[in-house]
């Protein structure tokens, strides 16, 4: 991979960033909204629904989640 062994440990004991923090949170919120629709919303409604509830989010944020989820 070309990465020195030092290097890989650097990176493995660095802190988890808040943008990462924050996607984990929305996954989390997602998966909640998505249990509750029994499975049936997407991406859009899963989105309004988090609007809805007070989350600032972006709706392709919520389509690249439920994706990567």
């Amino acid at each position: 991979m070309g990465v020195s062994r030092s290097g890989f440990y650097d990176w493995e004991r660095r802190a988890v960033s808040a943008q990462e923090q924050r996607r984990g949170l929305l996954i989390e919120q997602i998966r909640v909204v998505f249990a509750a629709s029994k499975r049936t919303y997407g991406y859009r409604r899963v989105h309004a629904e988090l609007v809805r509830g007070g989350v600032q989010v972006d709706d392709e944020l919520v389509r690249r989640l439920m994706r990567q989820a």
